[in-house]
């Protein structure tokens, strides 16, 4: 192979690799069921950037992109509120937002944030199903992961913008 050749190919191989890549939406929700305390502990992780562009496009807000995201809890606790909803045994129970706690990596892009909500009088579950459309009205490739701790066993469920809803039954 001459130089021009492989030139050729190595230019090839860099500029289509950029064109095919793409970013990556995701979030991570946890459900744990305590049938001792009758109560549903919920925890969502997000990365901060993606949940400030969310809360921009879903809220007219009257502040700057770059305030801190701790100024902006209850707009965090709405936008949760109308995203995410739980039914046990087929009927829908009321969550309470508990908090959030911002975790800083060295990079932004990096930086995620953990909320806390939790249900009570949860005694037994024979049927949970989630909706949780968390992000996705500003990303079309984003993946909301909702893992299940209840009964003693855990399930998963994998939820985007065509599927922002999933149902586990116990027997």
């Amino acid at each position: 192979m001459n130089f021009k050749t492989v030139l050729i190919l190595f230019l090839t191989i860099i500029f289509s690799h950029d064109l095919e890549a793409h970013e990556f939406y995701l979030s991570y929700t946890s459900v744990k069921h305590n049938p001792e305390n009758e109560e549903l502990f919920i925890r969502i992780k997000l990365f901060v950037n993606d949940l400030e562009e969310s809360l921009f496009e879903y809220q007219s807000l009257d502040f700057q992109k770059n305030s801190p995201i701790e100024n902006k809890e209850n707009y965090i606790e709405k936008y949760i509120y109308s995203k995410l909803s739980i039914s046990i045994n087929e009927k829908p129970i009321d969550i309470q937002f508990i908090g959030q706690k911002l975790e800083k990596a060295n990079l932004s892009e990096d930086s995620v944030i953990f909320c806390e909500l939790e249900a009570c009088n949860v005694p037994e579950i024979k049927t949970i199903s989630i909706q949780n459309k968390l992000l996705t009205e500003n990303f079309d490739s984003q993946a909301n992961i909702v893992v299940i701790s209840a009964n003693g066993v855990r399930n998963t469920l994998n939820l985007d913008k065509r599927i922002p809803e999933g149902k586990i039954t116990y027997n």
